[in-house]
């Protein structure tokens, strides 16, 4: 697929949630709230604090629906706005880098991120055509380098960036996976949530 000549929206449904595209009416005191998680702000580089709803609803209009998106996560059941994505795509080089999960803090968070992610990204490579997933992760957050490093993607090389806190300088570990190799992890990750369920289905019965 060549790049877009007009914006497009995003929509993908899984088992408990819904991905869409954002408007602008979407912008809620509870999302606006979501940076102001000290740790959420630092992995995203920023200072921690409340967005005002122009200002969530500013960010919001900057995703031009063709080079950036931004999408949210919705709970099927509830409608509850639970998390968003931000997704920039570049289509000459046919890469895309999809960012962080933000959300509000809980122990459901993973699950939010294992069961809407992946698809985000099927998406992105056969529903788009595009060839490569990249990501940029700060160094230190060691939790989400060495997943990647585990699973087999190999770091390419390292950037620094003006803090927004507390250090002059921040380093960023980047990282890139094409579609044959992230299917294959997939693949691998899939048989291994497989197996597992049927030793838990085995303990059960004992």
């Amino acid at each position: 697929m060549t790049r877009p000549a007009v914006p497009f929206q995003i929509r993908l449904e899984t088992e408990n949630y819904l991905v869409r595209t954002l408007a602008l009416d979407d912008a809620s005191q509870r999302a606006c709230a979501w940076l102001a998680d000290p740790l959420k702000a630092r992995m995203l580089n920023m200072r921690p604090r409340t967005l005002s709803l122009g200002e969530l609803q500013a960010y919001i209009a900057s995703h031009d629906g063709i080079t950036g998106h931004i999408l949210g996560i919705f709970e099927n059941e509830s409608g509850a706005h639970v998390g968003l994505w931000s997704v920039y795509i570049d289509w000459d080089l046919k890469e895309f880098l999809v960012n962080v999960l933000v959300g509000g803090r809980g122990p459901d968070m993973p699950a939010v991120r294992q069961e809407t992610q992946p698809p985000l990204i099927r998406y992105l490579f056969d529903g788009l055509g595009l060839e490569t997933v990249r990501c940029a992760v700060l160094s230190d957050n060691h939790s989400i380098t060495e997943q990647l490093e585990n699973a087999g993607v190999a770091p390419e090389h390292k950037s620094f960036k003006a803090s927004a806190t507390e250090q002059a300088f921040v380093e960023i570990q980047h990282f890139s996976v094409s579609k044959e190799v992230w299917r294959d992890l997939r693949a691998r990750a899939d048989r291994r949530e497989q197996i597992v369920a049927v030793l838990n289905a085995a303990r059960a019965g004992i």
